[in-house]
């Protein structure tokens, strides 16, 4: 079998808290919004604010002998979030297929060149960007889309290209793998109809479609939100961290005011926290698109999205019960200050009324 097609390498950046994506497709040259792909269902997909798209010339880069595509593709979306597309086409065996995988994954210099590149998109957006921050990690997925395979006959299937050579090039390993293994890498697998599959790993995906854009798009996003998950559960870590300290912190004469600035401080990071969650979760909607949405749950079962979102949820509830217990703690201090203001009052009342009397 020889096979046709081309590597998606998509590569996520988290930049901010969120992007003004009309001021930032006025700075940026060349970028508009991202057109709907072509569906086999009409009305089945839709972004709830499409994500500023641009193409810019691609690196001179070689992998395994084949150039890579003159174009990279920058998807910019509202909450915060940079995703970058190196394409290179191939034409071969499978093998060539498995050692693409292993070549592209964590590739030093794509990696080099998208952090340059979302650096420099940054500098162009400027103040579009709330609460500027580029992450110091990337999310990294490669999705291979065959368009077509010389001597298979239809119906395409798993058995038909070979568990183990599908398992081999979603794991990125050219040695034989175990039957345990080869059965997890090729489980989440969704087809529409005799003529294509899509088969999604944790890391790649293998989609063998004549038409495979709307995949692809599915594919990143699920990208791009593991990304924004990963990074708001780091902020919630640091979050929680910081309010623990401030809730068990001893203070001294100056804790209602450092108080009160820490309720400011936890305040703004739940907001933050819940903003993002709330435009990660509403940017994405799959209306009538059965197949879109099994891919889409696929990649969320595969990429651990569900439990990332727990996750968070759960650390938002506790930043939330601290929050509570933080501002119980100002409210007692309050109470406790206004009751020895007071007795000092009082006591000086007191003393005034002694004082007067002794002296007549």
């Amino acid at each position: 079998m020889i096979f046709h097609g081309t590597c998606h390498l998509m590569l996520a950046m988290e930049v901010g808290l969120s992007i003004e994506l009309d001021r930032a497709g006025a700075a940026v040259h060349g970028a508009g919004r991202a057109r709907l792909p072509a569906q086999r269902n009409p009305g089945g997909f839709d972004w709830s604010s499409p994500p500023l798209t641009l193409e810019q010339d691609g690196p001179a880069i070689t992998v395994e002998g084949l150039p890579l595509l003159p174009s990279v593709q920058l998807r910019v979306f509202d909450f915060g979030a940079v995703s970058l597309e190196y394409r290179l086409p191939f034409s071969g065996h499978a093998s060539l297929l498995t050692r693409l995988s292993v070549a592209l994954s964590g590739h030093a210099e794509l990696l080099a060149d998208a952090r340059a590149r979302v650096q420099a998109l940054c500098q162009a957006m400027g103040d579009a960007i709330r609460k500027p921050a580029l992450s110091e990690f990337t999310e990294d997925y490669l999705a291979i889309a065959v368009r077509r395979i010389d001597g298979l006959a239809e119906p395409v299937s798993i058995g038909a290209i070979g568990e183990a050579t599908i398992a081999g090039i979603l794991r990125a390993e050219c040695g034989p793998l175990s039957e345990q293994e080869v059965r997890d890498s090729v489980a989440g697998a969704v087809s529409y109809g005799v003529s294509d599959i899509t088969v999604v790993d944790w890391n790649a995906a293998l989609i063998i479609d004549a038409a495979p854009e709307a995949c692809l798009d599915v594919l990143e996003f699920a990208n791009v939100e593991l990304l924004e998950y990963r990074t708001l559960d780091a902020q919630l870590d640091g979050a929680l961290a910081e309010a623990y300290g401030t809730v068990t912190a001893r203070r001294g004469a100056k804790g209602l005011r450092r108080g009160h600035r820490d309720l400011e401080r936890l305040a703004e990071l739940q907001m933050d926290a819940a903003l993002l969650y709330e435009e990660l979760n509403n940017a994405l909607k799959l209306l009538g698109d059965q197949f879109l949405a099994r891919l889409y749950r696929a990649a969320n079962r595969r990429m651990h999205l569900d439990e990332w979102e727990r996750s968070t949820l759960r650390k938002l509830e506790t930043l939330e019960s601290m929050y509570e217990k933080l501002a119980d703690e100002q409210a007692h201090r309050r109470a406790e200050l206004l009751e020895w203001v007071i007795i000092v009052l009082i006591l000086g009342e007191i003393i005034f009324s002694v004082i007067t009397f002794v002296r007549h």
